[in-house]
């Protein structure tokens, strides 16, 4: 699954604490979510913040009671840390990324404390930097009121690396391995804070949108390659993917036989190209699959000027609407010569086969039976990623239906909103993010979600 020779997990990858923060109950609650989310709030109802707000406080009130059970009352408190740990760049290159852990513990330092369970997220992006776990708590942290630890690696092109590294939404392979890596950080914080894994207790990994493939790529590094103390310490039980579980290495595939079914507004498809070497490509440079103005169109950014593939792979967040107006048709997506001449792409042209090979080589899920328990849920209304194609992705997992071990829910589309287009897929993955952070376990979305055979 990893590029050859390049990667074997340290036990060691912490490099710096960048913030400590500790809250009472009250102040975590008042932390949770960032202005942006706010702001979404108060534009769809006046009342939705503060009765949100309240919904909070009676989750607090309600699990303080046992918190206080266990280190005497009004003695605990939520910590909060942000950190960078070493990883590994798309070319290999060594680098530094920036994650959060949040975690229940005794207000006197140096108090030995074993959380019921460790979260593991990986973050959807929303075109807002700040939704980054680094930047802000958001919600899914809201888990350390459960008495779990939770652990969040920042995607590779946000946090303290915004607008650096080459990721377009694509490099989900190395965003797997980060997040490895990233734990790796976390239980090394942990540790120096006197914060262990309960000998009962277990490990949840959990993921949407943009963050889902990633989620599921660790999911299958950790049955088929991760080494015997990386398992012994997390003890995995299960992942849950929701609203994107194949983004972008399945959903390129998908999208080039099936192109009636996608939304062409897909800008991540472009710019992840670049999170491909030559070599890796079949000997074609990424700027070879994408039409030439797309290398001749400059962009000014913080002081900059730049490609248009450029600013989709490095600075995505700030080009949602010129791009997407830009972006309705195969024969503005890729290379012309890609393309027959009905205007569909050629599944037969060199580059299609290159590309194609790229995938299966570097990024499947095909040939994993999974160990632990897998959900995946997705929306029949998404506009964005088509269900069918993440129905077809739960057929190969399951081995047709087989394996008892994956689940796929059909997430309900709520009336109030929008239909077509990515609005409903991004909507309901942030929904479904806001309702993962109170629910302790992946099994419990089964009660939520309805089962699809």
């Amino acid at each position: 699954m990893w590029t050859e020779g390049q990667w074997e997990l340290s036990r060691q990858s912490l490099v710096d604490i960048l913030g400590e923060k500790h809250y009472t109950p009250d102040e975590f609650v008042d932390a949770l979510g960032a202005p942006s989310f706010t702001a979404l709030l108060k534009s769809i109802k006046p009342i939705a913040v503060p009765c949100f707000n309240a919904l909070l406080k009676a989750k607090v009130r309600h699990h303080r009671r046992g918190l206080n059970k266990r280190f005497s009352k009004g003695c605990w408190e939520i910590k909060s840390y942000t950190f960078t740990y070493r990883s590994q760049a798309v070319d290999g290159r060594e680098i530094i990324l920036s994650g959060r852990v949040t975690f229940p513990g005794n207000k006197e330092e140096g108090i030995p404390n074993a959380v019921k369970t460790i979260s593991l997220h990986t973050h959807q992006a929303f075109f807002y930097p700040e939704w980054a776990p680094s930047q802000n708590l958001m919600f899914m942290p809201l888990k350390a009121l459960w008495d779990s630890a939770v652990i969040e690696p920042d995607l590779q092109k946000w946090g303290i690396n915004h607008g650096v590294e080459p990721d377009g939404g694509g490099s989900a392979l190395h965003m797997a391995r980060q997040l490895a890596d990233c734990t790796v950080a976390a239980l090394e914080l942990m540790q120096q804070r006197g914060v262990t894994l309960d000998p009962n207790g277990y490990t949840t990994n959990w993921g949407s949108s943009q963050g889902a493939f990633p989620a599921l790529l660790f999911a299958k590094w950790y049955d088929t390659e991760a080494p015997q103390w990386f398992k012994e310490t997390l003890r995995l039980r299960s992942t849950f993917v929701a609203e994107g579980a194949i983004f972008l290495p399945e959903l390129v595939k998908y999208t080039y036989h099936h192109p009636e079914l996608i939304f062409m507004g897909h800008i991540p498809l472009v710019g992840y190209f670049q999170a491909f070497s030559p070599e890796q490509l079949g000997g074609y440079r990424p700027r070879d699959f994408v039409p030439g103005w797309y290398m001749d169109t400059k962009f000014q950014v913080d002081g900059k000027e730049i490609s248009f593939l450029d600013a989709i792979s490095l600075y995505y967040p700030q080009f949602t609407d010129p791009v997407v107006k830009k972006m309705n048709s195969f024969d503005q997506l890729v290379a012309p010569d890609m393309l027959s001449a009905d205007g569909e792409v050629d599944l037969d042209s060199p580059k299609v086969r290159a590309w194609f090979s790229c995938l299966r080589k570097h990024n499947d899920v095909e040939g994993w039976t999974p160990a632990h328990s897998l959900y995946i849920a997705h929306s029949p209304e998404d506009g964005m990623i088509p269900f069918e194609m993440v129905y077809d992705l739960y057929r190969t997992i399951s081995n047709e239906g087989r394996n008892a071990r994956v689940h796929m829910l059909s997430v309900p589309s709520w009336r109030f909103l929008p239909r077509g287009g990515m609005n409903p897929h991004f909507i309901i993955a942030f929904v479904e993010q806001v309702i993962m952070a109170f629910v302790q376990n992946p099994e419990d979305m089964c009660k939520l979600n309805k089962s699809v055979q």
